[in-house]
C-alpha cells in the first residue's frame, strides 16, 4: 500500500510539472480558440494532480513515512510547503482569468484577452515551473535527512 500512495504521490507531482511546462509552450503559441480550450483543460488538470499532490503527500506525512514530528520540523519539508502556497496563489492567476472565458468557449467564440495578459499568465506559469522544481529538490532533501 506504501509503494501504490508513493506512486500516485509522484505520478501527481510529475503531471502538475508537465500540465505546467505544457501551459508554458501554449501561452508562447498565438491566441486562438483551440489554444484557449486547451488551456482551460490544463488548467483543470493541474488544479487536480496540484490537490492530489497534497492531500497524498499529506497522508504519506502523517500515516506513512517518517511522521509528522519529522516533517514539520525539518526545514527542506517546510520550504516545500512554502513553495507549494506560492504555486497555488500563482496558479489563482490563470485560473481566473481562464474562468472569465468560459461563456465565449461554450459559444465557439474566442475571448478578447489583451496580450499583456497572456504575457503575465506566462510568466506564472514560469514562476509555478520554477516552484516545482524547487519543491522536488526540497523534497529529495527532507526525504534523505538533510537539514539545516
Amino acid at each position: 500500500m506504501q509503494l501504490l500512495i508513493a506512486f500516485l504521490h509522484h505520478l501527481a507531482v510529475l503531471t502538475v510539472l508537465a500540465s505546467s511546462l505544457t501551459c508554458v509552450l501554449l501561452l508562447r503559441q498565438s491566441f486562438d480558440l483551440v489554444t484557449a480550450r486547451r488551456l482551460g483543460r490544463i488548467d483543470m488538470i493541474n488544479g487536480i494532480a496540484a490537490t492530489l499532490v497534497l492531500v497524498v503527500g499529506l497522508i504519506r506525512v502523517a500515516y506513512l513515512e517518517k511522521g509528522t514530528d519529522y516533517y514539520f520540523h525539518n526545514g527542506p519539508f517546510i520550504a516545500k510547503l512554502a513553495l507549494y502556497g506560492l504555486a497555488s496563489v500563482l496558479s489563482l492567476v490563470p485560473t481566473l482569468e481562464i474562468m472569465r472565458w468560459r461563456a465565449f468557449l461554450k459559444q465557439g467564440q474566442l475571448p478578447a484577452v489583451l496580450p499583456q495578459k497572456l504575457v503575465r499568465m506566462r510568466a506564472v506559469a514560469y514562476g509555478q515551473l520554477a516552484c516545482v522544481i524547487g519543491m522536488m529538490v526540497f523534497a529529495a532533501l527532507a526525504a534523505r535527512g538533510i537539514d539545516w
